[in-house]
């Protein structure tokens, strides 16, 4: 809220009032003067009064204009700074309330509209850093959009600065584990990640995303650890149970994996992943007795309908669950879509091609150490 940003701002008020109260009128019998311009005390104070209780972007424009006003009225170097503030606050807040509509567009299929407020959004990030370089919001704000751009190392400049100013915040400290995260320097993620749980340790995501670097490195008790605490955080949200899935099949426990599959799958049954990931198990499983040929291309097709087939990982599904049940053919039409999408790991999808063109299913390697046969 405005009135939380201008805390302890209360000289401002003082200044600002005291300057019009001491303005007098003419005394009586003298001739009528011409009102004065504002002075920019007077124009700041107007200012200040529209951040109460903005309610569109109009009041931003106005109090941004009023700021502008005020600088050229040649104000002093502290009522300058002022006005510099105030007006980076207003910046600030326009550019979120234009992020926000961006995303709205964005949800409604209107990207180009969406990128034209995104751009708008970002330029009012930079003014507001510019007019007030302390203004760790703005700052946040402003790496988020390079981020959503794709300008990362710009991005964790801006989250890094943000923690040298607001050591405490802990979306700034996740935010450069995501970056670190999306580039493989998963030590230097978890480490983000940590701070981030130790600021707000009831963060879900937080622990979610260390899990997944934990995993990426192999450590896979940590990683199953903040699952698990990520699924007591968020009962209701099947990720953890996918994920926990995930690092069973991964280490042979096909027992374990089987019921995190099957609770995610009747805990949403709108999560095309949870499906996916059924799928798969039923489909690859090297242990036979939790294959499932009919379940599995089943719960493959239920995937691709509520997902849709923009992700290749689905197409594979479908393909390992059509050949597990003998259909090759269909599986090798799966397998010839995904290389038309020319895939970054096209050599992996060409070998399966091979083995269903053989009437070969596919089967998940059995781990060395695995107790279950």
């Amino acid at each position: 809220m405005a009135t939380d940003y201008f805390a302890g701002r209360t000289k401002w008020v003082v200044l600002l009032v005291s300057f019009v109260l001491g303005l007098g009128g003419a005394a009586v019998g003298q001739e009528p003067v011409t009102a004065p311009q504002p002075s920019p005390e007077s124009l700041l104070r107007e200012a200040y009064a529209k951040t109460k209780a903005p309610s569109d972007a109009a009041d931003y424009d106005q109090v941004i204009g009023l700021c502008r006003q005020a600088q050229q009225g040649k104000p002093s170097a502290e009522v300058a700074a002022y006005a510099n503030e105030l007006s980076a606050w207003a910046h600030n807040r326009r550019g979120e309330a234009r992020a926000d509509r961006a995303a709205e567009l964005a949800k409604q299929d209107q990207q180009t509209k969406a990128d034209e407020l995104d751009a708008q959004a970002l330029a009012d990030f930079e003014t507001a850093v510019k007019l007030d370089p302390k203004n760790w919001k703005a700052l946040h704000n402003r790496a988020v959009s390079r981020a959503l751009m794709g300008q990362l190392d710009e991005a964790l400049a801006d989250f890094r600065r943000v923690v040298e100013l607001k050591a405490d915040y802990a979306n700034a400290w996740f935010n450069i584990g995501e970056i670190q995260a999306d580039r493989g320097e998963y030590d230097q993620a978890i480490v983000s990640y940590g701070q981030a749980i130790k600021l707000k340790s009831d963060d879900y995501d937080s622990y979610l995303r260390r899990g997944y670097a934990y995993r990426q490195l192999r450590k896979f008790p940590e990683a199953l650890a903040d699952y698990d605490h990520a699924a007591r955080l968020a009962p209701d949200k099947v990720e953890p149970l996918l994920n926990r899935g995930d690092i069973r099949r991964r280490l042979g426990q096909w027992q374990l994996a089987a019921e995190e599959y099957r609770r995610a799958v009747a805990m949403d049954h709108r999560s095309g992943r949870a499906y996916r990931s059924a799928a798969w198990f039923l489909a690859t499983c090297p242990v036979e007795r939790y294959r499932n040929a009919d379940l599995a291309v089943q719960a493959a097709e239920k995937a691709l309908e509520l997902d849709g087939e923009a992700d290749v990982k689905y197409l594979d599904t479908v393909a390992a669950a059509y050949a597990n049940a003998g259909q090759y053919d269909k599986a090798c039409q799966m397998l010839d879509r995904i290389l038309e999408s020319a895939p970054a790991n096209a050599e992996t999808y060409r070998q399966r091609l091979e083995l269903y063109q053989k009437q070969q299913p596919y089967r998940e390697p059995q781990p060395a150490d695995s107790a279950e046969r």
